[in-house]
């Protein structure tokens, strides 16, 4: 009886391992994705690149055909907007990759509603 309440005790000691596991996994991947919250300072559309400026540091974001623009629809939805609503001023979210160089690469800039 004993034997089997302990092989019941690791079975679900494991599973619970194992459940667990993916998720740690998922909050690893998505804390791994650079992100910049700021205000746009410059766009240029020639070059594909925003600099946007949190506090004192500005940093310079490239994005291309395949950059998502969106804003928020509702408190967890976002709609898509076409890069050409976003101005100088304008507060952003950017989520994206770097390079080997160290360039950020805007996946999805988020425009975040005026204050």
């Amino acid at each position: 009886m004993r034997r089997r309440v302990l092989l019941v005790a690791a079975a679900v000691l494991v599973m619970g391992v194992c459940v667990g596991a993916p998720k740690a996994v998922a909050k690893e991947k998505k804390a791994s994705q650079p992100r910049w919250h700021g205000r746009i300072v410059r766009i240029n559309k020639d070059d594909m690149t925003l600099d946007v400026r949190k506090g004192t540091v500005e940093k310079r974001i490239h994005f291309d055909s395949s950059t998502q623009f969106v804003k928020p629809k509702t408190a967890k939805t976002t709609e898509p907007v076409d890069m050409s609503t976003l101005k100088e001023g304008d507060d952003v979210i950017c989520i994206g990759t770097t390079d080997e160089k160290g360039d950020f690469h805007a996946t999805i800039v988020q425009l975040e509603p005026g204050k």
